[in-house]
């Protein structure tokens, strides 16, 4: 009690320090930028907000728009990781090859997260040939009920194939990048089936397994959550909890920007919707307005945690969102 006690009154303390950070401090190149290239997917995963609740217009971030962004630092030496994911499937976007070249060839490191139902033969050597540094390739189970139940529109025995073949291919080129990690939801199906799944990851050359917990959403309704509610894992260890102790600000919005398909700007990782209406970039471009009053005052509120969004998050709230296995080294450690 005497340690809960004391690190919440950490915390505390960094609530207070937060009101003394001066603007200045926000007004920067950030670490990670998340450049969305859709918001549409061909997926209808049971707790995905992009079809749940997503309102924003469907659309493609177009290739011009992308180098505007990544020309911004040209003169840098500061290059922010390039981040494509968020609402969509990034593989739709068929310019995503040619961004992540170009990304790569102007010295930033880049990253994919996707399904994998579109990584065929031909997008997995365009991919990798890119110069990709790392990418997250999903399975949610090692059986076709256990992935398929929560994927809808996935078809296990596909995906399966297409993250072996994308290993072969990755080994064939003679390439150690992209670094390749399994990326698996912890279900009430799958909890069973880490160890098959990482014996699996292993045999074919996978470098990492992130096991993520399952979220009900902030964002969902209580009738979906008691439809949904069978998939959470039975063991305790594998469910996502909310933490003892409320961390009172969140370094996201001080470190990450969002760049919507469109052009608009997002808070951080969870602003799927766009909910507090950040500018547009067009205008006057990447830099200059994230660093802008109007936003460094909203990204401020988010790094306090005072906007609604923050306080539903299911990540920076949450004491368990999982681990990843090292199948180099055998590893397990917290993914935070």
């Amino acid at each position: 009690m005497k340690f809960l006690k004391a690190k919440q009154f950490f915390w505390t303390i960094l609530e207070k320090a937060s009101f003394l950070i001066p603007s200045a401090t926000f007004r920067s190149i950030p670490a990670e930028i998340i450049m969305e290239p859709t918001n549409a997917c061909n997926l209808r995963c049971l707790l995905c907000p992009t079809h749940l609740i997503m309102k924003r217009e469907r659309g493609f971030m177009r290739l011009e728009l992308f180098k505007e962004v990544i020309d911004e630092f040209g003169n840098s030496s500061k290059k922010p990781q390039i981040s494509f994911n968020f609402a969509g499937e990034p593989l739709l976007n068929k310019s995503l090859p040619e961004m992540i070249k170009y990304a790569k060839d102007s010295g930033h490191k880049t990253f994919v997260s996707t399904n994998a139902t579109l990584l065929s033969e031909e997008a997995a050597e365009k991919i990798i040939l890119s110069g990709l540094d790392s990418i997250h390739v999903c399975l949610d189970g090692f059986s076709k009920e256990a992935h398929e139940s929560y994927r809808k529109g996935s078809v296990f025995e596909k995906v399966k194939e297409n993250i072996e073949n994308f290993a072969k291919k990755r080994e064939a080129l003679g390439r150690k990048n992209p670094l390749i990690c399994l990326q698996v939801l912890l279900t009430s199906y799958s909890e069973n089936q880490m160890d098959e799944m990482t014996q699996w990851a292993r045999n074919i050359g996978l470098d990492f397994v992130n096991f993520k917990t399952l979220s009900l959403g902030s964002y969902t309704s209580k009738e979906t959550k008691d439809e949904v509610g069978y998939l959470l894992p039975k063991s305790d260890k594998f469910k996502r909890k909310i933490s003892s102790i409320y961390k009172t600000i969140c370094r996201n919005p001080l470190h990450q920007a969002v760049v919507y398909w469109n052009g608009d700007l997002g808070l951080c990782c969870v602003d799927f919707d766009n909910a507090l209406k950040l500018p547009n970039i067009k205008t006057e471009g990447f830099l200059k307005t994230y660093n802008s009053k109007k936003v460094i005052k909203l990204r401020k509120l988010g790094f306090r945690k005072e906007t609604a969004l923050c306080k539903g998050c299911s990540i920076g709230n949450a004491d368990n969102v999982g681990f990843i296995v090292d199948l180099k080294y055998c590893d397990k450690k917290d993914n935070q």
